[in-house]
């Protein structure tokens, strides 16, 4: 009798796959899954009634992406006709829903739909997962194999934790869930905060509102406005790059050298550090040209600890608008009309808008249930993830964006890819060997890595004294939960997943995977049965080093001097300064260029 398929080598079993969140994540997962796997389920269930998570839910005047729009963007799936440099939330949200119609990606999603629980049973081997139609309050029972968490970290509005805020009888808003509805037209605003959010709305508002005024409590380190000044592409340069893919992929890839050339600006005490320092103190005093505003705006801590706002000069000057008025302090407290600053002084507005960012503790909005833990509650006590992909000990459950995942000094889509393909092959292991019972990191292994995170963080500027999203807005106190390194830095230690630092469990033996003796091959009427004779050998190499410069094409660039960038470079003598233009991220903009050296024009690009 000959043999059944289904007892094959690495043989296919039926795996349900649950995702919650169906951003940048979500639909990333959907477009790997379908592009590779076969014999599967997938269900991701997103809570709001549209997709794009982040990018849905901020919508506040002027909010737009600080990444170039050209490289906020799949690595695989450049979109030519973007209208800006920095694309704005609707922009973005619309690539992300032309992606799911290019791949036909709908079929695995479900709007409206909250999760409300997720609990494992050791038993089943199964995540039974609770879900709220939001639409119709109709509460469904589902489970799956392996539970993903792609709900992000920039999500969930963190309301200033202020006394009095029930009291204001005036309009409320908060930038991570603001209400398009309300006319701010003729109004009286007051702005609380002073980060990326506020940083766009303050320039949005201006020229509407009767007046603004915006409570500093603590600076930014901004950019010049050398790449928005132009602001939107021009007709012809929206035309060249749709009729030439060619230079989209050069703007592309010349965009991300330069972000990836600068990492050594994250540490402390570099000379990349301290050149970035001098750059935008000089050129913010010649901006500001204020001795008080300077005392005010420049920061004191290092470039890079909270996260560099780009194009932050037309916020500047926005500052000094006839109708904006600028408090440096912060709010004790709310009244029935407005608030009471730190200096006691009050403040009355018709509007209040809380600029306060994200709640950043990573706690999951739902329980996570396993072995009689829950997930909400040690996170709140203390984080302990593995490399922005795993939860100690949490069986068979992953995570997109979790702590510890490089959203600080890169571009958050080329992590999320990095952490789709280590996710995606925890699913194929789970799927090819039919005994594996389940797969958790190993307590040790998380513990061992924190306390890596820990020491390492201690070089880094996310450490320095300032407020920051990765110590959930405190001076202090946790870890922060950023990745240690550079992007790069984080690809490499993805790429090839550490088994060493999982536990598998399985039901039967282990090797149950091996089949009755047949590969794959043989089970392909048009593979080549003889494929390993070659007359060359164009293996990949053995050893991880080569391996590693192999996928970063050595030897195709010119030499470049290492950890330096010639962008923050200032001459030491007083230069004579001339005006040039400068093509920056495919915007032609004026610069100043001292002895030949840009001295305006770094940015994230």
């Amino acid at each position: 009798m000959d043999p059944l398929r289904e007892n094959a080598i690495y043989n296919e079993r039926f795996v349900k796959v649950i995702c919650v969140g169906a951003g940048a994540s979500g639909i990333l997962l959907a477009y790997r899954l379908k592009r590779s796997f076969n014999n599967y389920s997938l269900t991701i269930y997103d809570k709001n009634p549209e997709i794009s998570g982040t990018w849905f839910e901020n919508r506040y005047p002027g909010c737009a992406c600080d990444v170039p729009s050209h490289n906020y963007t799949y690595s695989f799936e450049p979109k030519p006709d973007f209208s800006s440099v920095y694309a704005g939330s609707k922009e973005i949200k619309g690539y992300f829903q032309e992606f799911v119609a290019k791949y036909d990606l709908q079929q695995f999603i479900k709007t409206s739909h909250l999760v409300t629980e997720t609990k494992w049973s050791e038993e089943k081997g199964q995540w039974e997962v609770r879900v709220e139609d939001v639409l119709t309050g109709k509460v469904i029972h589902d489970w799956c194999h392996i539970l993903i968490h792609a709900t992000g970290y920039l999500n969930k509005p963190a309301w200033p934790k202020i006394p009095g805020i029930e009291k204001y009888k005036g309009t409320k808003l908060h930038s991570a869930d603001y209400d398009e509805s309300i006319s701010l037209e003729g109004k009286d605003v007051l702005l609380i905060g002073a980060g990326s959010s506020a940083v766009q709305i303050l320039p949005a508002i201006q020229p509407i509102v009767k007046r603004a005024k915006i409570f500093i409590r603590s600076p930014v380190w901004v950019l010049p406005d050398i790449s928005s000044e132009s602001g939107k592409y021009s007709l012809e340069q929206i035309e060249k790059f749709v009729k030439d893919p060619r230079a989209v992929l050069e703007l592309r890839q010349n965009n991300e050298r330069t972000m990836n050339s600068i990492f050594t600006m994250y540490m402390k005490d570099t000379i990349l550090q301290e050149q970035c320092k001098n750059l935008l103190t000089t050129t913010t005093k010649k901006l500001l040209q204020d001795e008080e505003m300077e005392r005010h705006l420049i920061p004191d801590f290092a470039v890079g600890c909270k996260r560099v706002i780009p194009s932050g000069y037309k916020y500047l000057t926005t500052l000094k608008k006839e109708n904006i008025d600028v408090v440096y302090s912060g709010v004790t407290s709310f009244t029935e009309d407005g608030c009471i600053s730190d200096d006691g002084q009050s403040h009355k507005g018709d509007v209040i808008i809380c600029a306060t960012g994200f709640n950043t503790s990573y706690v999951p909005s739902y329980p996570v249930l396993a072995d009689g833990r829950n997930l909400q509650e040690e996170w709140r006590e203390s984080i302990m993830g593995y490399m922005g992909v795993g939860i100690s000990e949490f069986p068979n459950t992953l995570t997109f964006l979790g702590p510890y995942t490089p959203v600080s000094n890169g571009p958050t889509l080329i992590a999320i890819e990095a952490q789709a393909d280590y996710i995606c092959s925890f699913i194929d292991r789970y799927q090819t060997e039919p005994s594996m019972h389940s797969f958790r990191p190993k307590r040790a292994a998380c513990e061992d890595f924190k306390a890596h995170v820990a020491s390492a963080m201690e070089r880094l500027v996310w450490t320095d004294r300032c407020r920051n999203s990765h110590n959930n807005h405190a001076v202090g106190g946790r870890v922060p939960t950023t990745w240690p390194g550079s992007t790069l830095h984080y690809l490499e230690a993805v790429r090839e997943p550490r088994v060493e630092d999982w536990e598998f469990g399985y039901r039967g033996n282990r090797f149950a995977w091996l089949g009755d003796g047949v590969s794959q091959t043989e089970w392909d009427p048009t593979s080549d049965l003889g494929y390993y004779i070659r007359d060359a050998d164009d293996g990949k190499s053995d050893s991880r080093r080569a391996r590693t410069l192999a996928i970063a094409r050595t030897g195709t660039q010119p030499a470049r001097p290492l950890h330096r960038q010639p962008k923050l470079t200032i001459a030491e003598e007083k230069p004579k300064v001339a005006t040039h233009e400068i093509p920056v991220n495919g915007v032609s903009a004026k610069a100043d260029k001292v002895n030949g050296t840009l001295v305006n024009g770094l940015h994230n690009s």
